[in-house]
């Protein structure tokens, strides 16, 4: 009896320890980055010693602009390696997915039989799918090269103690600002310059913003103008700006359902039923309508990607106004308001290297993307395609400083980037992150129904309990 017992005692000691291990695995977080440990580095220069052809696989269509510069880029790179290393070439075919949607069920296809490319461009809230597949950039760049990065384009670098992606299709969401309307309001409208300045006492609040996309309505006095424009609730903003989480650190349950979610659900359907926003359900088509909307001078202030700026910008710029002069409007950016802080997300994708190819594809792979990240490719990419810089050294280079000398918006959304999740918060990464986040965006955008006077606690209660269902089916 006494064997039978120690026998139980230990199996029910190990069953304790793996559930230990296994609740370990959830509570330890995702890893910090700069951690003190030598890394196994890729050597630097070109190692290849015959040709090598390897496979860059983007989630952009061919035929936009994002597509089309990062052809141009990866022509350079061939034309390069063929004039420099003519007897060890390394090779960059590009193809192009269409989205990223299509860019994860074709990769993670591609993965169970071994058909994957070297590199792949991957969404930002996807990466975590890869961290077992991927080659850690820790060994790809030294910790003086990641410093270079702007901290807001490293929010979604670790999971699991692996740093995925490096963030070079970056993006953030800001407020696009029609600063000659704005002013024509008599209110004080801050500028990014005197926001960062000194953020605690910065005027540019939830109320604020609400009182001046009003009284941008009221100036111009037409029923078919907006104040604002936006595809519905902001989540991260909503809940970063409270100072608040929006779901645990490995995304695993959601904690938006309490009074800040409802906050930021009355917040954000007041600015319909005060006639300050457009409602964002009555068109199918309202999330193009609204750019260009804003690009004509009917709406105040759209909330959006940055990616959108640089051909915004371009489009007023070019645009007559009433008295045959260019710009049609001052154009701006400010972050989104705070309640008690600021916060700007980062959007967009990065750049992964999968762990299981030949070391001469993977050493070709790695020479292709540290010349892809220098400073002069960076920005090159950047102002071609509104994308945002990465990294401080390429802001430096005269690429971009001509560029900000043509537009400054894109300079001052990357200033924004400093602003990342307020002190004793944590940015959720996990595995069903973006599935979450897009069934968020659905279903909160039913504030809107009801001609915007749908109950919102049960709004606020479908959609945490379909957003905890996807985190649960999926983590």
């Amino acid at each position: 009896m006494k064997k039978i017992s120690l026998i139980l005692t230990l199996v029910m000691v190990s069953l304790f320890m793996v559930a230990c291990g296994d609740l370990g695995e959830e509570t330890d977080g995702n890893g910090e980055i700069y951690v003190d440990q030598e890394w196994d580095m890729f050597d630097e220069g070109h190692q290849v010693i015959s040709p090598v052809e390897i496979d860059f696989w983007s989630a952009n269509s061919a035929v936009d602009v994002h597509g089309t510069v990062l052809a141009d880029l990866v022509s350079q790179f061939n034309a390069y390696q063929q004039d420099t290393y003519p007897d060890s070439p390394i090779r960059v075919n590009v193809s192009f997915q269409g989205g990223y949607i299509n860019q994860n069920s074709k990769l993670q296809a591609a993965l169970i039989s071994n058909t994957n490319p070297e590199l792949a461009m991957v969404g930002v809230s996807s990466m975590a799918l890869y961290h077992e597949n991927v080659i850690d950039q820790r060994r790809i760049f030294s910790y003086d090269e990641i410093r270079d990065i702007y901290e807001g384009f490293l929010q979604f670098a670790m999971y699991k103690h692996v740093f995925v992606g490096y963030p070079y299709f970056a993006a953030s969401n800001v407020i696009l600002l029609n600063r000659t309307l704005a002013e024509a309001t008599g209110m004080t409208v801050p500028t990014v310059d005197e926001i960062l300045a000194d953020p605690e006492n910065s005027i540019w609040t939830w109320d604020y913003m609400k009182e001046l996309g009003s009284k941008m309505r009221a100036t111009v006095g037409e029923e078919e103008f907006w104040g604002l424009a936006a595809s519905g609730p902001a989540l991260y903003e909503m809940m970063f700006t409270q100072g608040v989480n929006v779901y645990n650190e490995t995304a695993t349950q959601q904690m938006f359902n309490n009074e800040y979610g409802r906050k930021g659900f009355e917040y954000w359907q007041s600015l319909v039923q005060e006639d300050i926003m457009k409602n964002p359900v009555l068109d199918p088509n309202h999330g193009t309508r609204i750019q260009g909307e804003f690009t004509s001078g009917h709406v105040g202030m759209l909330f959006s990607s940055s990616s959108v700026t640089k051909t915004i910008f371009e489009i007023v710029n070019s645009t007559p106004n009433q008295n045959n002069e260019t710009p049609l409007f001052e154009m701006d950016v400010l972050p989104h308001p705070k309640v008690t802080n600021f916060y700007s997300n980062q959007s967009g994708g990065g750049i992964i290297l999968f762990n299981n190819k030949s070391n001469a594809r993977t050493q070709a792979a790695v020479e292709f993307l540290r010349w892809l990240q220098a400073p002069e490719q960076n920005a090159y990419y950047s102002t071609h395609t509104g994308y945002l810089a990465s990294t401080k050294s390429a802001i430096e280079t005269d690429i971009w400083q001509d560029y900000k000398a043509i537009n400054p918006l894109l300079d001052r959304v990357i200033s924004l980037m400093i602003f990342t999740t307020p002190e004793g918060t944590k940015l959720p990464i996990g595995r069903a992150k973006a599935l979450a986040d897009d069934d968020f965006a659905k279903y909160a955008k039913g504030i809107y129904y009801e001609d915007a006077q749908a109950d919102i606690d049960a709004v606020l209660k479908e959609t945490a309990e379909r957003v905890q269902y996807i985190l649960d089916a999926n983590s």
